[in-house]
């Protein structure tokens, strides 16, 4: 069998650049290619990847962070109005209070100290005190005609968003539950609220003035009105539910819902639209919770 020649006076053209170069200066590359050795090119490791294995995510014995239960709002001064003489209507000022339709709230007027049981511990400012002080709160004043102690109901009250007012109205024309802002007119919009204050909240970062309308138990709040139609409307907020509504159905106007909300105190009231409450007022659960391992 014939031998190859070894190539010592014999030139080669290369595969890349097409020149040529002495035979003997010419390599193979990763790709099959001849090429001389000043062209060569080894292969990039990233057409080669290496197996790999999702990092390890998950821990043994984790400790998530638990949901803050709600505590205690401490709320501005004089925050609760009453809504009308002979109503139990309550409204209550509470900026960004992110309170949903329904929810329970207690309120508590300020905190209080009593002597507990044991020996005297006269540690503190208050003197000696028998045993572990029991730490509770005091009712609020009455509230024109409503007594603090029907206010500060341990049950708690079931609150709606939005400033209970006396502006009401009809639906112009039935609505469903999907029905959009195009298609929410009202018989008349005299006196209906379209601004505010400038009151950036959690569902509002830009501090639109937003009110709503209260139909049935659905809030439906909007940025403005137009030829009696709702703009900007948000169907189902803060917490209610979309539904249908029939024509001629009752409409009432409620008041900046991101920083108002509204409850039956079961009292009925002297006067109406007086404020009470004082600088101790504070909203919250039921129960309240103790801070730490439960």
């Amino acid at each position: 069998m014939a031998r190859f020649a070894q190539g010592k006076f014999a030139l080669a053209v290369s595969d890349i650049s097409g020149q040529s170069f002495p035979w003997n200066e010419m390599v193979t590359q990763w790709n099959g290619l001849f090429v001389h050795y000043s062209e060569f090119e080894s292969k990039q490791p990233q057409l080669d990847p290496k197996p790999s294995a999702a990092d390890p995510t998950a821990l043994t014995k984790s400790r998530p962070q638990q949901p803050s239960p709600d505590s205690l709002r401490f709320l501005s001064f004089n925050p609760l109005t009453t809504y009308a003489a002979a109503s139990g209507l309550i409204n209550v000022y509470s900026v960004d209070h992110q309170r949903s339709y329904g929810n329970t709230v207690r309120f508590r007027g300020p905190p209080t100290t009593s002597p507990g049981t044991g020996s005297a511990d006269t540690v503190g400012l208050d003197g000696p005190v028998a045993g572990t002080p029991v730490v509770g709160f005091a009712n609020i004043a009455n509230i024109d005609g409503i007594s603090g102690a029907t206010i500060c109901g341990s049950s708690g009250f079931s609150v709606v968003p939005g400033k209970y007012t006396s502006v009401t109205t009809t639906l112009a024309a039935a609505i469903t539950d999907t029905t959009t802002t195009s298609g929410i007119t009202l018989t008349s919009s005299t006196d209906f609220k379209t601004s505010g204050p400038f009151i950036p909240t959690i569902n509002n970062p830009s501090g639109t003035p937003t009110n709503a309308i209260l139909v049935g138990t659905e809030i439906i709040s909007y940025t403005g009105i137009s030829s009696n139609v709702l703009t900007g409307a948000t169907r189902g907020a803060h917490g209610s539910t979309a539904a249908t509504h029939l024509i001629l159905a009752a409409v009432r106007n409620l008041l900046t819902p991101d920083n108002y909300y509204y409850f039956n105190s079961g009292g009925t009231a002297t006067t109406g639209q007086i404020g009470g409450g004082g600088y101790n007022t504070s909203s919250g659960p039921v129960t309240l919770k103790t801070i730490g391992p439960q």
